[in-house]
């Protein structure tokens, strides 16, 4: 698989809760970093990916991802990418609409492509930027 082709997969795995799927495409380098939008949502490690992603699907449910933006680069041995996503699931039982920007890095392993890091951030919508700013008057 291309570089481009593993990161669709990485995708196409969350929407159908294959955990399996998902832990194949990661490295089991110590390095691996998943970093997700909750307070403590972040994985060190290849190993400790695997109960993060089985987590994940097991508490994910109706997912479906619209990608709006997509760009992947990649080298001999390095690929990364960067992503702009609305994600509609039930996350654990509660209903969510969540425009997510994610960026990662990939890099060969034996020839295949593996993710060593993943960071997801969440957009927020103008109206709540404004909220926060002070009135001029």
């Amino acid at each position: 698989m291309t570089a481009r082709q593993t990161i669709q997969s990485y995708f196409d795995a969350l929407t159908i809760a294959d955990a399996e799927r998902l832990i194949s495409l990661i490295s089991s380098a110590d390095y691996f970093v998943k970093i997700g939008t909750d307070e403590n949502e972040v994985a060190h490690g290849g190993d400790n990916a695997v109960a993060y992603y089985r987590h994940h699907t097991a508490s994910t449910e109706d997912f479906t991802i619209d990608t709006h933006y997509l760009d992947v680069q990649d080298r001999e041995s390095v690929a990364w990418f960067t992503t702009l996503q609305r994600w509609n699931l039930a996350w654990q039982g509660r209903r969510e609409t969540l425009e997510m920007r994610l960026t990662g890095v990939l890099e060969r392993e034996s020839g295949v492509w593996k993710f060593v890091q993943i960071h997801a951030s969440l957009g927020t919508q103008e109206s709540t930027r404004e909220q926060g700013k002070e009135n001029p008057e």
